[in-house]
């Protein structure tokens, strides 16, 4: 078994695509209807993946694959809150849930993020991915959101 992670390119959202889908069922399944999750394609995942991966604006990608298969993501980006509680925000780390206690959560943290402060979102009900961040030195700041089907889901 090989384990890469590197910086994404253009050509791997058609492994991200299906890898981030993936990742939302084995994760959300118990916090997302059934109904919602039917609805998203990995098409559609793979083609917004091609979209931000082509832009140059997009801040980088780390990707992990196993033997050449895309098994997870991270990246970061500048705070998209207002104000921001960190001048950096964990925006997406992703693995599949075959992979949940390997490192390679972990190994994409630290490719990611490294030492630098940064805030992030994660789901309340999600308790394996708040016990990971709080592991990592994250705390619960008390700020709370609710996010509309419309917003940002692929």
């Amino acid at each position: 078994m090989v384990t890469t992670l590197r910086p994404a390119t253009a050509a791997d959202a058609a492994g991200i695509g299906p890898c981030h889908l993936a990742c939302w069922r084995e994760t959300y399944a118990g916090l997302l209807s059934p109904e919602f999750l039917a609805a998203r394609s990995a098409e559609r995942f793979t083609a917004n993946w091609a979209q931000l991966l082509a832009d140059p604006a997009t801040p980088p990608v780390v990707v992990a694959e196993v033997d050449g298969e895309v098994v997870g993501f991270a990246q970061t980006a500048p705070s998209r809150d207002t104000p921001p509680a960190r001048d950096e925000e964990l925006v997406s780390l992703y693995l599949r849930a075959a992979r949940h206690g390997s490192g390679l959560g972990q190994d994409l943290l630290d490719a990611v993020l490294a030492d630098r402060p940064a805030s992030l979102w994660v789901a309340e009900e999600n308790s394996r991915a708040r016990r990971f961040y709080e592991r990592n030195g994250f705390a619960a700041d008390g700020e709370r959101a609710v996010l509309e089907a419309s917003e940002g889901l692929a």
